[in-house]
């Protein structure tokens, strides 16, 4: 009942970023229901706009159905799915004989459309590649960077998809979100590939192009923004190779390939002084253009996102998880005051594991994005502003060791300081958010 209603923010996130997840919950019995109404509601279907699959195992072959159920999350588009379990079917023992084996569902390309893709290739003098995030599950990285060096053309990445092509290779341009900031670059193509894109990781504005698209991707989505111009569907690794024969050098000059933002300090330093090359996660506001443009990742998952929710209170638990998985090399999380408060007491956690991560927060008092959607619409700014809390006080009360700065130079002394400590720590940064509202201009227009 309140397990199940109080994990659905969770649920959504998996749903909406394609993460495969199976949630487990207590069940009602027959007997029970037919006269207990305390907690009780259809949680079936409370989890129906977002499970793939559900199963109680109740049945007579329940590894069969486990199987089954499971085999949905792990299949295109990945997702949640839901097992509920009533006592007497939890105390079960099931013997399993064979290992489960995950399987992605491939789908097979047409034919027509590998025409038209190889003729699409062939015209193009000035392509540009946008990198969604059905990489990181098909884990098609090689192919992707073995392209580019046939190609010699701009790249983007999704915020998932941030890692899958390296910030510091020469034709990385930046995040592809729909907004402006990638305009100047893709104006001046006469062919956008989209390579494994959801249309879920895209901004809600219209398409803003009349540029052909070449789609590969490992799935047809029923809704997408743009009808493009020829479709491969299934194995990505298989047809990124397959372009990659009928691609010839492009005719842009590295001069062209640049990305046009400003540095964000607080982002940088971080990076500079880390000494671990820690994950990082970022949570939803404003700082989050900061965090994504500026932080250089070199693989897929350096950088954890959740864009297809992206409600606020993701950075720490996240970061949390990241340590857990790899306490040495440890996370860093970016946040807003706001999104920390909303989910603080994770320190708790982070403390009892003794969590190697380091949290920033981007302290303003502020819920600075919709702040400045407030301004633009002319409306009275109302609801959006508090006192600046001490976030290092906070920390410390939950045993991490903190710093509270205010400009450059304290800021640089504590992201040292930080580099020598195990364990949790913290960073309560005063910060100014004159400057988001330009970012924010050009990544969503």
């Amino acid at each position: 009942g309140p397990g199940l209603s109080n994990a659905m923010n969770g649920i959504a996130y998996a749903c909406l970023d394609r993460s495969p997840l199976i949630l487990f919950s207590d069940g009602f019995s027959s007997k029970l229901s037919s006269y207990v109404t305390h907690q009780v509601f259809d949680q079936k279907k409370l989890m129906s706009p977002f499970s793939k699959g559900y199963s109680n195992l109740n049945d007579d072959n329940p590894l069969n159905d486990f199987h089954k159920v499971v085999s949905q999350a792990f299949s295109a588009p990945c997702g949640p799915v839901y097992i509920e379990l009533i006592k007497a079917v939890a105390q079960k023992n099931i013997e399993i004989k064979n290992e489960f084996e995950k399987k992605q569902v491939d789908f097979v390309p047409t034919t027509l459309d590998i025409d038209k893709s190889k003729a699409l290739l062939l015209e193009s003098k000035k392509p540009v590649i946008v990198i969604g995030l059905e990489n990181l599950r098909s884990q098609s990285f090689k192919e992707i960077n073995d392209l580019l060096k046939v190609l010699n053309c701009p790249v983007f990445v999704t915020y998932k998809a941030k890692g899958v092509v390296a910030d510091s290779n020469k034709n990385f341009v930046g995040i592809f979100t729909g907004g402006k900031v990638e305009q100047a670059c893709i104006l001046e193509s006469d062919l956008i590939i989209l390579i494994g894109l959801d249309p879920v990781e895209l901004i809600l504005q219209p398409w803003p192009y009349n540029i052909p698209v070449l789609n590969i991707s490992v799935m047809k989505y029923k809704t997408h923004y743009v009808k493009p111009s020829a479709n491969l569907y299934g194995n990505l690794s298989q047809n990124i190779k397959l372009i990659s024969e009928i691609a010839i050098l492009s005719d842009w000059v590295d001069k062209k390939i640049d990305d046009k933002l400003n540095p964000q300090s607080i982002v940088e330093l971080a990076q500079k002084y880390s000494v671990t090359n820690p994950r990082v996660t970022v949570d939803a506001g404003a700082h989050m253009f900061s965090a994504t443009a500026f932080w250089k990742c070199k693989e897929p998952y350096d950088l954890l996102i959740s864009n297809g929710l992206a409600t606020m209170g993701y950075a720490l638990p996240a970061a949390i998880a990241a340590s857990i998985e790899n306490n040495e090399r440890g996370a860093i999380a970016f946040t807003g005051d706001g999104g920390f408060m909303m989910c603080c007491s994770e320190l708790a956690t982070a403390a009892q594991f003794n969590c190697n991560i380091l949290v920033i927060v981007f302290n303003d008092g502020a819920l600075s994005l919709i702040d400045i959607k407030q301004k633009s619409r002319n409306l009275t700014r109302k609801g959006t502003t508090w006192p600046q809390s001490d976030f290092a006080k906070v920390a410390e009360g939950f045993g991490c060791k903190s710093w509270r700065v205010s400009n450059v130079e304290d800021y640089k002394k504590a992201l040292i300081d930080a580099s020598q400590h195990d364990g949790p720590k913290l960073i309560d940064v005063l910060v100014n958010p004159e400057g988001y509202s330009e970012q924010l201009k050009s990544l969503r227009g």
